[in-house]
């Protein structure tokens, strides 16, 4: 984890040293939301659900690679309903997460490869459940499209939550988003 924050440190200040000698620094701030699909063992008890994100997006404009930090939440719900049972099993699916966007030069759309890792916190939405708490990765394609001052993007992510076995396995779900950078 120190390691991990260290070399977003110094990204980040390289990223801010190299502002004189290549121009201004851009930023965007971002929300957006969208589908949220389970799959691999999830998608046996949990169906398709949503998500929302925020995002703050750091980079040059002269440089196609740039950092982008998510928060997200997404909520799958049960599957199927406990036999006699009221109680929901819906899932939630929160996460901060931090990543490397490597984009490519587009006329209307500019494509973008996302990927990098986080902290997940996974809870079942019942009375008494505790969240569980695990490291995962994301990666994944986007395009942003360009509306006046601000931006549409459009991506889909695969995320892995690693988890032992104890504590019900790997989790992995695709969420699929439409939002705006301002």
């Amino acid at each position: 984890m120190k390691q991990l924050i260290r070399v977003v440190g110094i990204v980040l200040l390289s990223s801010l040293a190299s502002r004189s000698a290549l121009g201004q620094k851009s930023y965007a701030l971002g929300v957006g939301g969208g589908v949220a699909i389970p799959v691999g063992k999830l998608s046996k008890t949990q169906k398709t659900g949503y998500n929302g994100t925020v995002a703050l997006a750091i980079g040059v404009s002269e440089l196609p690679i740039g950092l982008r930090f998510d928060g997200i939440y997404n909520m799958l719900p049960l599957r199927t309903t406990p036999a006699g049972g009221s109680a929901s099993s819906d899932l939630r699916i929160i996460g901060a997460i931090g990543n490397l966007i490597c984009a490519f030069s587009g006329t209307s759309a500019k494509p973008y490869i996302v990927f990098g890792g986080g902290y997940y916190s996974v809870k079942n939405d019942v009375p008494g459940a505790k969240s569980q708490n695990d490291f995962g990765f994301n990666a994944g394609l986007g395009a942003t499209f360009g509306v006046g001052p601000i931006a549409m993007f459009f991506e889909s992510r695969y995320h892995s939550i690693s988890r032992s076995a104890a504590k019900g396995g790997v989790i992995q779900f695709v969420p699929i988003t439409l939002g705006l950078m301002f």
